[in-house]
């Protein structure tokens, strides 16, 4: 084991303020405009805005195979903003936007650099996945936000420095959007299950190489990551927050007008037979897909086509950035052979994150696919190019590889731009957008 990279985190990085406020200005700036331009309901809202109609009236439970959370946020920012294209997706595009300062702040104590962490931010910007769908209210829009404010909440834990009270109020914190993410769509919490099972374990391989006594695994103190506080503590602060967090989501159940939920029985009932219309056979549709195809792009989603008041057509289009999507495949072998080279866990923790997050859906039941399941290993592709331009050396080589891969990423999105925010183009426009048979 001797040298292998084990630490999480041993720096307090502290870039200049304005940084941050430059990463959420671009971010708010891309995200939260003509909102309303995709008129009337978009793909699945068409499911998720009136069961959170129903939430506000606690009439019913119109969709009773997902959590509750994220209808959650839709029924109150209808609540503070009105029943309108701009009322259902504004709240949600401000927690993308916060989204992508949680990408920034993962990526400053990855890699230890303000601009390569500045660089994954833009990144995530410029994938046009993530814009098209932090503007539309589905499930996903606030399940992805939510799980990287959790994980940069527990990343910052683990800063040297902190106060025991910022330490743990980082973690209760994280822990309570964990909830909320998990209480929006359930990948949330299998994610956490096994980012909390690698981090065991990266314990449990420090403790073999420090030659500790095998019990300082769980209870011992003095590790580079949360250095004063053994990790069944660190698990209890994140963990009984995250649980509490995920059961208030599910109040309304207990208040609708039509069939109440009545109790623990009945929220452990609700929770069955939401796992079994989840893992029921499904009909076939013209957008599912197959989970091997997803990093290729084989076969994107329209989540909107409709004709133009100008004689157009007016268009949103559900798919990876192709320099992103594709140059990412050649960035992920090159973080696994490097880090198996260099013997770095961070570089093959990268990879495994991205991997991991890809293949969890080859093996859950579900019975077919859809790309938006590609959506949190498509945000984490953007940390694995990082990765890869890290290993570069310092100077100009990296310089080069930052300015290429931001300026590729800027010149594609600029292309497809009419597509990912439904701007009206002439008729035969879409035409250029279908870079394969299968995209139409």
């Amino acid at each position: 084991m001797k040298g292998w990279s084990l630490s999480v985190s041993t720096a307090n990085p502290r870039p200049d303020v304005w940084l941050r406020i430059g990463v959420v200005a671009l971010a708010a700036t891309m995200l939260c405009f003509g909102l309303s331009s995709a008129s009337g309901l978009v793909f699945d809202e068409t499911h998720y805005v009136p069961a959170a109609r129903d939430i506000l009236t606690l009439a019913k439970n119109r969709n009773p195979e997902h959590p509750l959370f994220a209808k959650e946020v839709i029924a109150a920012s209808i609540a503070l903003f009105g029943d309108t294209e701009f009322g259902w997706r504004f709240l949600g595009a401000v927690l993308n936007v916060l989204g992508v300062m949680a990408c920034f702040e993962i990526a400053l104590r990855l890699f230890r650099s303000p601009v390569l962490a500045a660089l994954t931010a833009l990144l995530v910007l410029l994938n046009m996945m993530y814009v098209v769908q932090a503007r539309v209210a589905m499930l996903d829009t606030y399940t992805y936000p939510l799980f990287a404010l959790s994980a940069a909440c527990l990343f910052m834990s683990a800063d040297d420095g902190r106060s025991d009270l910022m330490r743990r109020a980082l973690l209760v914190f994280g822990g309570v959007l964990l909830g909320c993410a998990t209480g929006a769509k359930w990948i949330a919490g299998i994610y956490a299950v096994i980012v909390l099972f690698a981090l065991a374990f990266q314990r449990l391989i420090q403790t073999l190489a420090d030659k500790r006594a095998l019990p300082d695994w769980l209870f011992g103190t003095g590790f580079p990551a949360w250095t004063r506080s053994n990790l069944i503590m660190t698990g209890l602060w994140f963990g009984v927050p995250s649980l509490i967090a995920y059961l208030l989501t599910c109040t309304p159940m207990m208040f609708w007008t039509q069939d109440p939920v009545d109790g623990v029985t009945g929220i452990v009932g609700f929770h069955f037979n939401m796992l079994n219309l989840q893992t029921m056979p499904l009909a076939s549709n013209s957008y599912e897909s197959d989970w091997w195809s997803w990093p290729l792009m084989i076969e994107p989603i329209w989540y909107y086509f409709t004709d133009g008041p100008n004689e157009g057509h007016k268009a949103l289009l559900y798919v990876c950035n192709p320099a992103i999507a594709w140059g990412g495949i050649l960035a992920a072998v090159s973080v696994l052979v490097e880090g198996i080279r260099r013997r770095s866990s961070r570089l093959i923790w990268l990879f495994l994150a991205w991997f991991v997050s890809w293949m969890i859906f080859a093996i859950l039941p579900k019975q077919i696919g859809f790309l938006f399941y590609y959506h949190g290993a498509a945000m984490l592709i953007c940390f694995v190019i990082v990765g890869a331009i890290s290993i570069l050396p310092a100077g100009k080589p990296r310089k080069w590889a930052m300015g290429l891969t931001a300026f590729a990423a800027a010149v594609i999105f600029l292309f497809f731009l009419p597509v990912v925010y439904a701007i009206e183009m002439p008729a035969t426009q879409w035409l250029n957008y279908l870079w394969m048979k299968s995209w139409a």
